[in-house]
């Protein structure tokens, strides 16, 4: 039992985790602009949040609105509300979620090919070139990035201030993720004598330090 702590503490570090959860959190976010959700009534009896009586006996109750689906949510309908708030038509809020949808389930692959290509065999990773001098890794951080940007930038026009907060923290998240993955990739390397294989800009300033 101790061997198999040691070889999956081994074999899974914190980067391979945290590239799982950006491929969960971006293709998730992908979909619930395509599986949209509806609010219904609760009509549970134990739900009602009040009664209507007549003569001293039950004869209504007023039961809550829920949402009903696998988001509970329609970013149809929110997103026509804040393209409408700047006068905008309702197809140019559907296109522009449509594309920011699809934007999000690339990331999310993107992410989900990081996580399994970091769990493949030291000696498999010098393929595919892409991944192997970390380009695809600096494309989905930047890619990351440059959506919540866009979305910072909505939530400014459309003056939703909380939303604009959620963005923010998921931003700061993504940079200090980027920061994570680049200091333990590049002291992995040293640690094994080997150069890096990252020949970026912020790679070659690392190997000056």
């Amino acid at each position: 039992m101790l061997r198999l702590l040691y070889l999956i503490d081994e074999r899974i570090n914190l980067v391979f985790i945290l590239f799982l959860f950006w491929a969960l959190f971006w293709t998730l976010n992908g979909g619930d602009k395509f599986f949209k959700g509806e609010t219904v009534p609760n009509t549970e009896a134990w739900a009602a949040t009040s009664v209507i009586l007549e003569d001293g006996e039950i004869v209504g109750a007023i039961h809550p609105r829920e949402p009903l689906g696998w988001y509970g949510v329609n970013r149809d309908a929110k997103m026509a509300g804040y393209f409408n708030r700047l006068g905008l038509p309702a197809w140019m809020a559907s296109s522009f979620l449509n594309i920011m949808a699809v934007s999000q389930i690339a990331l999310g692959l993107t992410f989900f090919s990081l996580f399994f290509w970091s769990l493949l065999p030291k000696e498999r990773q010098r393929s595919p070139q892409l991944f192997a001098d970390r380009t695809i890794h600096r494309l989905a951080f930047k890619g990351s990035v440059f959506v919540f940007v866009m979305f910072s930038t909505g939530d400014i026009l459309f003056g939703d201030r909380i939303e604009l907060w959620e963005h923010g923290t998921f931003l700061v998240m993504c940079l200090m993720t980027y920061f994570v993955w680049f200091r333990v990739d590049h002291t992995l390397h040293e640690l094994q004598g080997t150069a890096s294989p990252d020949r970026s800009p912020q790679a070659a300033l690392y190997r000056g330090r």
